[in-house]
């Protein structure tokens, strides 16, 4: 049977001569391995695995897309040396879980990050099916909890996607508070904005005051305007 690396024979180190004397070393392709562990387990969605940021085509008529995409190239250039993440805030459509995931791709196979991604849907949803207190499983709960406040990088979508009760709100500050004093770099999206629009709720009614005092500090904020760019590209 043909070995799957040529180069180490399947061993995963390769001889190399240092100073007039042979020395072992990783194999390129052990590096190639844990960055598919590492995308394997980031939970990214199937349909945004592997894309990067060249996939996100910003429209001629709203300059915040152009933006919002050279915002997420530096960030992905400067990277692990940034102060803050990004909360990219944005009608549905616009491309805001495109540019978390590509961030994220793009970091795991170009400097090999830690990456988790969740939906804030899937989050409340597990965290509401321990508010029975009769039926509560929370070792679940905090498993999942623990995982996402110590991940090296959080894409948080959707944020304020639904109202959370109290006990599930409670719990999603516990987190990111959790991240915020052990300084870990989040990125959030979220379809709601800071300043009314219209009917809409603000992001901090969505999410309350508590979560958004603490994502001023975590992450910068870049509104991305624009049509639904699932309607023009797809």
């Amino acid at each position: 049977m043909e070995p799957h690396c040529p180069i180490c024979n399947d061993s995963g180190w390769v001889l190399v001569t240092v100073d007039g004397r042979e020395i072992a070393r990783a194999c390129s392709c052990r590096r190639e391995g844990a960055q598919a562990l590492r995308a394997g387990s980031a939970n990214i969605p199937p349909r945004f695995l592997g894309t990067e940021l060249s996939s996100y085509f910003p429209d001629k008529s709203s300059p915040s897309q152009a933006k919002a995409r050279k915002a997420a190239e530096k960030f992905v250039a400067d990277y692990p040396a940034v102060d803050s993440g990004l909360l990219f805030q944005g009608a549905t459509g616009v491309g805001k879980t495109r540019l978390l995931c590509s961030i994220g791709n793009q970091l795991i196979q170009e400097k090999g990050a830690e990456v988790a991604y969740i939906d804030w849907n899937d989050l409340t949803r597990e965290m509401r099916s321990g508010e029975d207190s009769a039926s509560r499983d929370f070792d679940t709960i905090s498993q999942l909890i623990q995982r996402l406040a110590r991940v090296e990088l959080l894409l948080f979508d959707e944020l304020g996607s639904s109202r959370p009760s109290p006990w599930v709100e409670d719990n999603i500050y516990f987190l990111i508070n959790r991240r915020y004093n052990g300084n870990r770099v989040t990125l959030f999206a979220s379809n709601f904005f800071d300043k009314k629009v219209g009917s809409e709720e603000t992001l901090s009614e969505r999410i309350g005051n508590r979560i958004r005092s603490r994502l001023y500090e975590m992450a910068r904020s870049i509104e991305i305007m624009g049509a639904d760019y699932r309607q023009k590209h797809y």
